[in-house]
């Protein structure tokens, strides 16, 4: 089928761009910017519409469209919700639905599909012992107001479009390595400093993106799906209960609980989202045929923690755990060439930012190969030093492994995995990183991610250009 996505590039866009493509299916992908998406979504489009949601629609690409999963919404969990902000995020859930079935609806197209984002923010906060499902009733509250108005725009599809089947996916807290809700609470608590929110009893409900995005692929690939469906894992947790199951699972201890006072302090109205009780079960899920990759949190953050872990140190049977940056890029290139690409000790200049001031003074063997030891000198914020790195892993053209001998962190871990999509090949890199002095160290944390963001986002231009071009 020919798939229109909305919200592309966000995460759940991604992933779930990622298995339509594998499963055979043409995607649309719908961004702000069709720059920005070219570079960041990780599967072959069939196509990219550039669309901010808060104007009118009209585009040749929607012709022949099958159907639509409309996920685009500003992140309610960036910042303060101020008036302006609880505005914008209205607007461009509900504005960006309308406009979106009006464009549709001047084609007179025979859509077969709608799958509608939402959340579980829409039935308010529970009571002791109380649980949602999917009949229960609309909150209170602002969440549960913009999630109210956000499905309410979906009603009006309906009358336009014949035998339209549509699916509304009220999410949990999404739990991925890649990004969202754990890449907040990992930095704290990896720095010893995370811990219990508040009084740590209220509940919370979350979802696996593995299993949210394979729920999607199911409720487009089967006309049975129709309606509200809860996307969370088996049972409500504790708050209490997720932190310490997470600190068990990354073999580390929590830090001091943060009162609900501070967490108000820092985020005004938006600290409901952490503080109050949202038990929230779906009943509809297991009818529906499809079948919990990760049914429990157990599951959930014992296949997220690993991606933490200093490979080392599991090896050594004493897993210690690093912090993780993750990036992954499409080409539209065969695997060989990509690859290739990385062989060739000089691109590890041409891909490096000038401000890092990179140069290469020595390489144990002629090319990059297993056992490799390089030696290259950088500058950061003026402060020059020497790295000397391992080629610990060299499995062409499937992956490879850069490790620290000498440096300034006490580890960093770089690999790289190629893998052979349709349309081309998709790199993924995992950077497992610990800095030096430990606890002390952490001060320094933001800064350091700030910069390795920066890079990671020269190198996506870079690399991009150089390889189309070579």
């Amino acid at each position: 089928m020919k798939i229109l996505i909305t919200g592309a590039t966000g995460l759940v866009g991604r992933e779930l761009g990622k298995l339509l493509v594998s499963k055979g299916h043409s995607v649309i992908a719908v961004s702000r910017s069709a720059r920005s998406a070219r570079l960041k979504l990780p599967f072959q489009t069939a196509g990219i519409i550039e669309w901010s949601g808060l104007e009118p629609l009209e585009h040749s690409l929607l012709a022949d469209v099958d159907g639509v999963v409309h996920l685009m919404g500003e992140n309610i969990a960036e910042s303060r919700w101020t008036t302006e902000l609880k505005k914008k995020l209205t607007e461009n859930r509900v504005d960006s639905t309308n406009y979106l079935r009006e464009a549709f609806e001047k084609r007179a197209a025979q859509l077969k599909f709608w799958v509608q984002g939402s959340a579980i923010g829409i039935y308010g906060h529970s009571e002791q012992n109380q649980s949602f499902d999917e009949t229960s009733r609309s909150g209170d509250g602002f969440l549960a107001n913009l999630c109210d108005e956000w499905e309410s725009a979906l009603e009006s599809v309906q009358p336009n479009f014949q035998s339209l089947r549509k699916v509304v996916l009220r999410t949990g807290v999404v739990i991925s390595h890649q990004g969202g809700a754990l890449e907040k609470m990992m930095n704290p608590l990896l720095a010893g400093v995370g811990g219990v929110v508040g009084s740590g009893e209220q509940r919370m409900s979350v979802i696996h993106l593995t299993d949210l995005v394979g729920f999607i692929a199911h409720a487009i690939e089967n006309e049975a799906v129709s309606g509200v469906y809860n996307l969370v894992s088996n049972e409500p947790v504790t708050q209490r209960e997720f932190i310490h199951l997470l600190a068990d699972e990354l073999f580390i201890s929590t830090g001091m609980p943060v009162p609900a006072v501070a967490i108000r302090l820092a985020m005004g109205e938006m600290a409901e989202l952490l503080l109050r009780d949202q038990a929230v079960v779906s009943k509809r899920i297991v009818g529906s045929g499809y079948q919990f990759i990760y049914p429990g949190l157990k599951e959930i953050l014992k296949e997220v923690a690993q991606w933490y872990l200093d490979p080392f140190s599991v090896e050594a049977g004493k897993p210690r755990p690093s912090h993780l940056m993750y990036s992954e890029q499409f080409f539209p290139l065969p695997r060989n060439q990509v690859f290739e690409f990385f062989s060739e000790a000089k691109n590890l200049e041409r891909i490096t930012p000038d401000f890092l001031n990179f140069n290469i003074k020595g390489m144990s063997t002629d090319r990059v190969r297993q056992n490799t030891k390089i030696t290259y000198q950088l500058k950061l914020h003026g402060i020059p030093f020497g790295w000397l790195t391992d080629i610990a892993v060299w499995d062409p053209p499937f992956r490879f492994v850069d490790n620290q001998l000498k440096g300034p962190y006490q580890l960093w871990y770089h690999e790289h995995a190629f893998t052979e999509v349709p349309g081309g090949t998709l790199m993924r890199d995992w950077v497992r990183f610990r800095l030096p002095m430990g606890k002390f160290g952490m001060v320094g944390l933001p800064k350091i991610l700030g910069d390795v963001q920066k890079i990671f986002a020269y190198r996506t231009e870079i690399i991009d250009e150089l390889l189309l071009k070579d």
